[in-house]
């Protein structure tokens, strides 16, 4: 399948095109001068030079608009035309859109003096409407280039602020939901479960107040409504609690299941802040599924969990002691997987060197990284 338009012409092919346009203008007005007048062999060079720096734009703009101005002055005794001028405001304008104002603003400023004083030199310091229409023509190319650079960085941040409010609308709109459902849950289910496992106590204490022996299917009614308790009761906790760096709490999330007969080991060294909510909270509910699992049916007696950082990666690792058996995917497992296939990560369930092992691997890049190179460079905090 074929990539559609906006991406076969995006990032380094995208710059690659225009710094093609760009160099057959330049060289197309030095052809006409070269034709009309003849061309000085190291004419050629500023001409060339300016379209030739333009792939850099990304991570030294201010090289580019440096090389493409001083390229135009330096081709401006050949009287090349206004065509040779492009590649200086394509920079212009490429270095006001990434956030270098003050030189962008300096350097049209300065063009714009020096186009006033040249006209005015050229025309033996007579102003006259020949004079003014030229310089006018010059210093306002200067400006539209510098505007239309500010105007789109203004709209390209208007845009993420839009897209940023839009996801926080969806995201309080899923919190609220979450509530919703848990509060429904409790109110529909919680009592009815209570109500079973009381009456289910009630009829197993006086049977054997009697002297009896309860029946086997009441006390299993008892243990089920104990267990249907406790499971509903942390469903309502993970739909109502979905706040805060969840990665910092694995080691609270560990001290409830070692009550249980587990000796649970964790080695948790992540810097919380700088992880994605959505790769920190997917990386907590595998762990939390994972000890779950392994508390309900390993055959050992420990646990090991691991949240490591791996170059570009988190790595999520928890494995028991017990003996790896069948597995039967349910819906924890399932659960797991479709949190870590909706990041782009992977997923290993089964044997490994400690015993039974689940282990996730979640994209989740370094803050400070480099910018990707089909992207825009990082801005700087001042300019």
């Amino acid at each position: 399948m074929s990539n559609p338009p906006e991406r076969r012409l995006s990032g380094r092919r995208l710059d690659l095109l225009v710094t093609a346009v760009m160099l057959a203008d330049t060289l197309a007005a030095g052809l006409i001068v070269d034709v009309r007048d003849g061309m000085p062999t190291w004419g050629w060079l500023p001409l060339m030079l300016g379209p030739l720096v333009f792939p850099l734009w990304r991570r030294h703009p201010r090289l580019v608009l440096v090389v493409s101005v001083g390229s135009v002055l330096a081709s401006g005794p050949l009287g090349v035309g206004p065509l040779a001028v492009v590649p200086a405001l394509v920079a212009i304008a490429v270095a006001m859109y990434t956030g270098y104002r003050a030189i962008s603003v300096s350097t049209v400023l300065a063009l714009s003096a020096a186009t006033a004083v040249g006209n005015l030199y050229n025309a033996g310091w007579e102003l006259d409407a020949q004079v003014a229409e030229r310089t006018l023509l010059v210093v306002g190319w200067l400006h539209v280039a510098l505007i239309s650079g500010l105007s789109r960085r203004q709209r390209d941040a208007y845009m993420a602020e839009a897209e940023h409010t839009r996801e926080e609308a969806v995201k309080r709109k899923a919190a609220d939901e979450r509530v919703r459902i848990a509060r429904e849950l409790h109110d529909s289910l919680t009592h009815s479960i209570s109500v079973i496992r009381v009456q289910a106590g009630v009829a197993i204490h006086l049977a054997r107040k009697r002297g009896d022996e309860p029946p086997p299917a009441l006390v299993a009614v008892e243990e089920a409504a104990k267990d249907a308790t406790r499971e509903l009761r942390e469903t309502l906790t993970m739909l109502r609690d979905d706040d805060g760096h969840r990665l910092g709490r694995v080691a609270d999330l560990a001290d409830r299941y070692r009550g249980l007969g587990f000796t649970i080991d964790v080695d948790c060294e992540i810097d919380c802040t700088a992880v994605d909510p959505e790769v920190d909270h997917a990386a907590y509910r595998i762990v939390q599924e994972a000890l779950t699992n392994a508390v309900r049916h390993s055959s050992g007696d420990a646990v090991r969990v691991r949240v490591h950082r791996e170059d570009d990666a988190i790595a999520v690792e928890v494995a028991d002691n017990g003996s790896p058996g069948r597995i039967v995917p349910g819906r924890g497992l399932t659960g797991m997987r479709e949190r870590v296939d909706a990041l782009g990560g992977s997923l290993h369930v089964g044997p490994g060197g400690y015993g039974f092992t689940v282990r996730a691997t979640l994209p989740a890049p370094e803050p400070t990284a480099a910018a990707d190179a089909e992207g825009l460079p990082e801005l700087e905090g001042s300019r």
